[in-house]
């Protein structure tokens, strides 16, 4: 009896501990939940100011070599070289502080991330005909290193597998070695195709344009080759450039009915049906035709690029937003140089310049020099 007393007590204590217990459970949910929600609306509202409260960067001109691209929201990378070393250094355009990312005694000639920005690739080079490629955490610390000569490389991180990506070493006379580098397994292998410019559809395909070597060509076949089963089917004709992004494969294509008009074609990239496609007119550059910078939104499926104008005397050119959901085509900027452009992670920014020393403002359509 004293037992069966004993428990029938103590299960209402039991009972409400555990509610209580559910409860402060919950309330730490919420608080949690709603202090990650104050952070993204800060953090919302930082970008969303951030041209109107820019610090530049001050560098002097003879170290100061270029922005290499966005750190996180507000923060970007920029390399600066001096007497007696090479840094990467991390500035924050809100505060304007500068932070040493990464330093070697080396020349820095590009840093590169994954698509995930958790490891970053950093290229220098010791003489004319030899490369370092260091590959960094978020924190600068170093996690595989690798040697190699040539005279100029080609990077292309894997995107679907962020501890892959594939490097082809020119020599001087362009010849060329493709490799293929697993940083999990900290090995580097010859790749199954020796492409030396390519874009990954998913972990083991690959698309490329097939140029004919031996005679110069406006335009060419787009082929997918599967690394794994060493296949490869051609996508399309008469290709100017290609570039893929999560699950979509985009080209432009020259339009053979049509002299001096193309076409942007995306494409599903598992299942190579079209997806959107919009005409613009065709630049060229003495004997071929460009294929203009462009970058790509992920979070919003928007694709942007430099289109040129048409029957244009000085070459200019207008940066167009096409909205890949709603097919909605929108011109930003008119009058402006096909440089490299990045779009900052969340989509309201972009780096843009020879330098990527300047930023634009996607919605309010200002461009504002980042160096001092």
């Amino acid at each position: 009896m004293r037992a069966a007393f004993f428990f029938v007590m103590c299960f209402p204590i039991l009972l409400l501990s555990s509610c209580e217990f559910h409860q402060l459970t919950n309330e730490k949910k919420q608080v949690t939940k709603e202090k990650k929600m104050e952070n993204e609306f800060e953090n919302f509202k930082a970008e969303q100011n951030l041209l109107e409260n820019i610090q530049p960067i001050e560098a002097e001109e003879n170290t100061f070599q270029n922005i290499t691209g966005w750190f996180h929201e507000t923060a970007v990378l920029y390399i600066k070289n001096l007497e007696d070393r090479s840094e990467v250094i991390c500035h924050d355009l809100q505060s304007g502080k500068d932070e040493l990312f990464f330093q070697t005694k080396h020349p820095i000639i590009q840093t590169v991330p994954n698509d995930r920005r958790t490891i970053f690739l950093i290229h220098s080079s010791p003489e004319t005909n030899q490369a370092i490629l260091t590959f960094v955490n978020t924190e600068g610390e170093e996690l595989f290193h690798w040697e190699i000569n040539a005279f100029e490389l080609q990077y292309t991180w894997n995107p679907y597998n962020e501890n892959e990506l594939m490097v082809t070493a020119f020599a001087e006379d362009w010849s060329y070695k493709t490799y293929l580098l697993d940083l999990k397994e900290k090995k580097v292998v010859d790749s199954p195709y020796q492409i030396p410019f390519f874009q990954w559809t998913d972990e083991d395909r690959i698309t490329y344009v097939k140029w004919n070597n031996d005679e110069p060509e406006l335009s060419a076949p787009l082929y997918e080759a599967n690394l794994m089963k060493h296949h490869e089917k051609k996508i399309a004709d008469h290709v100017i450039g290609n570039g893929n992004f999560s699950s979509i494969v985009m080209y432009l294509q020259e339009n053979q009915q049509e002299k001096g008009f193309g076409q942007y074609v995306f494409i599903n990239s598992s299942s190579k049906k079209v997806l959107s496609t919009f005409r613009v007119p065709l630049a060229s550059d003495y004997s071929q035709w460009i294929f203009p910078y462009y970058d790509f939104n992920a979070q919003n499926q928007q694709f942007y690029t430099f289109v040129p104008v048409a029957k244009s005397q000085d070459g200019s050119f207008e940066l167009q937003r096409f909205n890949l959901i709603t097919k909605k085509k929108e011109t930003i900027f008119k009058n402006v140089t096909n440089d490299p452009i990045l779009i900052s992670p969340s989509g309201h920014y972009a780096l843009y310049g020879p330098r990527l020393e300047k930023i634009m403002d996607l919605s309010k359509e200002k461009i504002q020099e980042i160096v001092k």
